[in-house]
């Protein structure tokens, strides 16, 4: 059975996403894991067992609105560190997508999902999917994957493939082209063409790949892009501090990021 990890704060960006990774867990006949982590044992002790049954009890409330009670949801509030707890949870209980709500806000009223998603996209051996707040959840999703036509995204283009399929659509793949392609690129991109005759494969050209990027993502009218971001400086850049608004907050697509 496919097992979804979902990390929250209880915010109410955290809680939009959380409705997204439910419609997700129900459209990849998946369940649920959701975890609050406390950073230090004074805010774990500040933490209720009733005040976090009554969270768990109004996310479950907010599934059952949507008709998604089929969907198999379990839940743990744990102290320690937010990636090492996540990491330890995707080993042990072979979780295969992490689902994060991005600029969620603690307690405090402090940023907290948006640094938080990004070291988790930095260090999961998994996909992540990253939700900003104004995202909804789409029967009818538009897929596309950016790439830079590297052998080394065969299989992340594999996994992009197979989430497509779940929305009976075709998937969509940009490469902004900025320069001129390689021979290898060239190579890689027609055994893609041969390998997946259904791919709509785009050459977006643009100067700036931010800004290639959301124009192509505004004209498809794409609601989740993929990305594959582990080893490549290129993407290092469309999730630092400087860019991350681009494509997470001003961007109004879902990212899935391998």
């Amino acid at each position: 059975m496919t097992k979804i990890l979902f990390p929250t704060d209880f915010s109410e960006t955290a809680n939009n996403a959380f409705l997204y990774a439910v419609q997700l867990a129900k459209k990849m006949n998946a369940d649920i894991k959701i975890i609050s982590v406390q950073s230090n044992l004074k805010n774990y002790l500040n933490t209720t067992e009733e005040d976090f049954k009554n969270h768990i009890n109004q996310l479950k409330e907010t599934a059952i609105h949507n008709n998604l009670i089929n969907v198999n949801i379990e839940s743990d509030i744990v102290i320690g560190d937010l990636l090492l707890t996540i990491l330890d949870i995707i080993e042990k209980e072979n979780i295969e997508f992490v689902v994060m709500g991005t600029n969620g806000e603690n307690s405090f009223g402090k940023k907290l999902f948006g640094s938080n998603t990004v070291n988790v996209i930095n260090n999961s051996p998994i996909p992540v999917f990253a939700i900003p707040n104004n995202i909804q959840f789409k029967e009818e999703s538009n897929l596309a994957y950016a790439t830079l036509f590297n052998n080394d995204e065969n299989t992340a283009l594999q996994e992009m493939v197979q989430i497509a399929d779940l929305f009976a659509k075709k998937l969509n793949i940009v490469h902004v082209e900025n320069e001129l392609m390689t021979n290898e690129m060239v190579e890689t991109r027609n055994n893609w063409q041969l390998q997946y005759p259904n791919l709509t494969i785009t050459m977006e050209k643009s100067e700036d790949v931010e800004t290639g990027l959301l124009n192509f993502t505004t004209q498809k009218e794409i609601d989740v892009l993929g990305v594959y971001h582990r080893d490549s400086s290129f993407f290092d850049r469309l999730f630092s501090e400087n860019h991350s608004s681009n494509l997470i907050n001003l961007g109004n697509v879902a990212l899935v990021v391998f």
